[in-house]
């Protein structure tokens, strides 16, 4: 990890911070190395949620365009591939962590920094916050899983008009469209932020990576399928340690509201 990326837990949560404010934490190579960096520690630290945001008012301004355009003179590939490649990583790292996600966002966050927003579990923004697809003005078409989880989020029809007409959405339309959870005053959206994931932390980390894949599959799943895949993520749940004792305190709880 490096200066580009904070990194600190507070009560069992990391709260990952990207940090290069003079480009409104637009992404290059460093940065999104040292996100997945900082990943890779969360996880190997045992944290219980995860919340992530911008240094000093914004989220992410998306890729560079400054690196883009050097590295367009140099041969595009060579340098835009590997960037690819650490936003992929940084993307199916998210997915694959087993505790809780929350993306706190303020001031923009545009193309990739919208797919990292949209690649966590949840989401608050701030009054401040703007998600921008930002491709086709430059271009280009979605990257960092922008097309699956904003067409899983509103559907594909909204998907393809909202990266058409590249319109912003403020931060009240996020929360009709049930893409954050609660809109805070500015300033206060990583301590919102942390509180989500302080909620949601603690539960069975396979349960979560479960619940995760079936809600992947759902839409375009047969409900023969679906079942099926239920099935077999239930029955292997119901054998763990976790399982045993998330009943056993419903139960306990059950009795105690009733004597």
């Amino acid at each position: 990890m490096d200066g580009s990326v904070g990194y600190r837990v507070e009560d069992g949560v990391a709260t990952v911070t990207m940090q290069r404010p003079q480009r409104l934490n637009a992404l290059d190579g460093e940065l999104l190395g040292g996100l997945v960096a900082a990943l890779d520690r969360a996880r190997a630290e045992g944290v219980r949620g995860l919340v992530l945001c911008g240094a000093d008012g914004a989220f992410s301004a998306g890729a560079d365009l400054q690196v883009v355009t050097q590295s367009l003179a140099t041969g595009a590939d060579a340098a835009l591939t590997p960037m690819l490649d650490a936003a992929e990583r940084a993307v199916l790292e998210l997915a694959l962590l087993p505790f809780p996600t929350v993306a706190a966002v303020e001031g923009v966050a545009v193309g990739l920094g919208m797919g990292l927003a949209l690649a966590c579990d949840l989401r608050v923004a701030a009054r401040s916050a703007r998600m921008i697809a930002g491709y086709l003005r430059i271009g280009a078409c979605p990257d960092g899983g922008v097309s699956l989880h904003l067409v899983r989020a509103v559907g594909a029809a909204r998907a393809l008009a909202l990266l058409l007409r590249n319109r912003p959405l403020g931060a009240e339309e996020m929360l009709r469209l049930g893409l954050v959870e609660e809109v805070v005053d500015d300033g206060a959206a990583p301590g919102a932020g942390r509180r989500l994931a302080a909620e949601v932390a603690g539960v069975s980390p396979e349960a979560l990576l479960a619940t995760r894949e079936l809600v992947g599959t759902a839409a375009g799943a047969a409900l023969p399928a679906q079942l099926d895949a239920e099935r077999r993520h239930v029955s292997r749940l119901w054998k763990t340690d976790e399982f045993h004792q998330g009943v056993a305190r419903v139960l306990q709880r059950r009795r105690g509201r009733v004597s």
